[in-house]
């Protein structure tokens, strides 16, 4: 009596699944890398933000005359939060030689955890 070779093995079906399972892991893997990738830019785009909301307010004192008193009323920031934000930023004076002007420089850094 010849034997029905229509019907799967343990072994194939079990060789089915180890690549379906691999499969399936990195199909997840891709996922969880882009939610990741999603929320690190959202991150990005709200300390940009914030960023704004700290340097725009310095536009009304570009003046030479009003720049001494600018509207944070000292020339350094460190560890303001807003949020989970911190945000440091600096005012220094850069000198132009060929004009005699000083300019000054304004740097803030944005820091926060994911």
């Amino acid at each position: 009596m010849p034997l029905n070779k229509k019907a799967l093995t343990l072994l194939e079906i079990i060789i089915s699944m180890v690549i379906l399972a691999l499969v399936i892991t990195g199909l997840v893997n891709v996922f969880i890398s882009g939610r990741q990738l999603i929320q690190h830019s959202r991150y990005r785009m709200s300390a940009g933000e914030i960023s704004k909301l700290f340097i725009d307010p310095l536009q009304y004192y570009v003046r030479q005359d009003t720049w001494d008193s600018n509207c944070f009323g000292t020339d350094s920031l460190a560890n303001s939060t807003n949020g989970s934000y911190t945000v440091v930023y600096t005012i220094s004076n850069l000198s132009n030689n060929t004009t005699g002007a000083t300019v000054k420089k304004v740097k803030a850094a944005i820091n926060w955890t994911e």
